[in-house]
């Protein structure tokens, strides 16, 4: 299969961010804000990304990440996107939302979901924030048909699957942030 990418009709460039993009941005001072303008960027995590990112330890070493974290959201108007479905009944926290909350899942999900689920989802062991193997990063390269996908993570797994069938993950350990921003990186990479 190869799924084609979709860009947003409003001319905004969407980015959606995987978890480890955070300690990325981080360790290197990077403010969003100023780096994506919300005139030019639609930035996004995915409901896994979320609970990742809330099953980063409260500990000492981790306080300056997590507010930093918080921070970006608020002063990138970050949104979360899940898709729509009914709550269940088990343990943790739900991955889907309800009603105008959630999206419609669109075919190109369906069908990427369908192609990777045996490859990189089926039998996978649960992780700290209660997501299985390779959940969070499905749903971020599940994005990356309408969205560029920013992530450091190259290891053969649903991101990089998706990167292979049409899909655009920017892989920001491939970037050099000293010769251009990352915004010329990413408005490149969309038009690209």
């Amino acid at each position: 299969m190869n799924w084609q990418y979709k860009k947003r009709d409003d001319g905004l460039i969407a980015v959606t961010l995987d978890n480890n993009v955070w300690d990325f941005l981080y360790t290197r001072k990077i403010d969003l804000a100023a780096e994506l303008p919300p005139d030019e960027f639609a930035i996004f995590i995915t409901r896994e990304v979320e609970m990742e990112s809330m099953a980063i330890p409260d500990t000492a070493s981790k306080a300056m990440l997590k507010e930093y974290i918080s921070q970006t959201i608020v002063r990138c108007r970050i949104k979360t996107t899940a898709v729509f479905g009914f709550a269940t009944d088990g343990p943790g926290p739900q991955r889907v939302e309800g009603w105008d909350q959630g999206t419609w899942q669109s075919q190109t999900e369906r069908e990427f979901y369908d192609t990777i689920r045996p490859l990189y989802l089926v039998g996978r062991g649960q992780t700290n924030s209660q997501l299985t193997k390779n959940e969070a990063d499905a749903a971020v390269a599940a994005q990356s048909f309408f969205s560029v996908a920013l992530t450091c993570d190259k290891k053969p797994g649903p991101l990089r699957f998706a990167a292979e069938h049409g899909g655009k993950v920017l892989y920001l350990t491939d970037i050099d942030l000293s010769r251009r921003p990352l915004k010329a990186h990413i408005s490149d990479f969309h038009n690209a």
